[in-house]
């Protein structure tokens, strides 16, 4: 079985070994496809690393494929299904997970760190963490979903994001994109983006962004074009995937009052902020990080429906021995797909 290995200071190798084993309460995944995510990208830049990653690691947690065993527990599952992974394994006992915030287990593990991921011909995966992935959803198209999709989602969700607003989305990259079109698909009546990309302009508008200012103006020019973009009504919801302190005061300046600004980017600045501007404003502020297996589910249900295309958001394919070109500083719009069948 191949499967692609990183080491820091050694770099990519591909290898080859014994396919995994299974524990009782895992099933045995043909690898179909596997997204290569902004945090995959962060690790081979040389930045943090999730505590309890183990090197050399086979990365990917955003993976779809079929069932080519079942462990002698698992129940609901069989040889041939398709399925989509959520990459995020909860405890089930801390608080979090006790009043149903699993994204935000203090025990939380993650499939492509602190265990073999997607990079690979083959993976063991706890059954429970399995998503049904129906005929009709590609295998690009589902891997996407639980990660570069449900992220967001899950923040749009608890920002309260629906029919008839006006959103802001603030970054164009891969979370940036997705937002863009989940934002679509909650009905949402006025669409702007910011970008600090002159190509990302181009970009936001093709995700479906009717109006997309740049950071290359000073932040009040900035503010004051937005603001008179969403008109009276003002901007009920900014979704700000990069979240540095830049963006944040921005997001802060441009929503409007009683509004919601959601952070999903995880930068590692600090921002200040005025706290009295804020609670007179009646700002509302939403952190959120990862998603619930539920969301997927739901996303996958979007697809069926005709409700969201992720298909969109691929930016290329790669077999297992091209995958190190995902990693070039060189960006690209969109997420790439590892292929381990090529």
């Amino acid at each position: 079985m191949l499967r692609l290995e990183y080491s820091p200071g050694d770099g990519f190798r591909v290898a080859d070994g014994p396919a995994p084993s299974i524990a009782s309460d895992e099933v045995l995944i043909r690898v179909e496809a596997c997204g290569v995510c902004g945090s995959d990208r962060q690790v081979v830049a040389g930045e943090s690393v999730p505590p309890g990653t183990a090197f050399p690691l086979v990365m990917g947690h955003e993976i779809a494929g079929q069932i080519i065993e079942v462990g002698a527990d698992v129940i609901g599952w069989r040889q041939d299904d398709l399925v989509v992974v959520h990459p995020f394994v909860a405890c089930g006992t801390c608080a979090p997970c006790l009043h149903d915030q699993a994204n935000l287990c203090v025990r939380q593990t993650c499939i492509g760190y602190h265990r073999q991921g997607g990079f690979a011909q083959q993976v063991a995966i706890p059954a429970a963490q399995l998503v049904r992935r129906p005929t009709s959803v590609s295998a690009a198209a589902a891997a996407l979903l639980v990660d570069a999709f449900a992220t967001p989602f899950r923040a749009m969700l608890e920002a309260g994001v629906g029919r008839g607003q006006t959103v802001l989305v603030i970054g164009t990259g891969g979370l940036g994109l997705a937002a863009l079109m989940l934002a679509q698909g909650f009905g949402v009546e006025r669409l702007g983006a910011v970008t600090r990309r002159a190509e990302g302009v181009e970009t936001a508008q093709a995700y479906g962004a009717e109006t997309v200012v740049t950071t290359e103006a000073d932040a009040r020019t900035i503010a004051r074009q937005l603001r008179r973009w969403s008109g009276a009504s003002g901007i009920d919801v900014v979704v700000d995937t990069v979240a540095t302190e830049e963006t944040i005061a921005l997001a802060m300046e441009t929503v409007r009052p009683g509004g919601c600004v959601a952070l999903v980017g995880m930068s590692e600045e600090t921002a200040h902020y005025p706290i009295a501007k804020t609670v007179r404003r009646g700002v509302r502020l939403v952190a959120s990080y990862g998603s619930l297996r539920e969301d997927v589910e739901q996303l996958v249900g979007w697809v069926e429906e005709g409700r969201l295309n992720p298909l969109s958001l691929v930016a290329g394919t790669l077999s297992l021995d091209q995958a190190e070109r995902a990693f070039s500083p060189v960006r690209r719009s969109g997420r790439w797909v590892v292929d381990p069948t090529l």
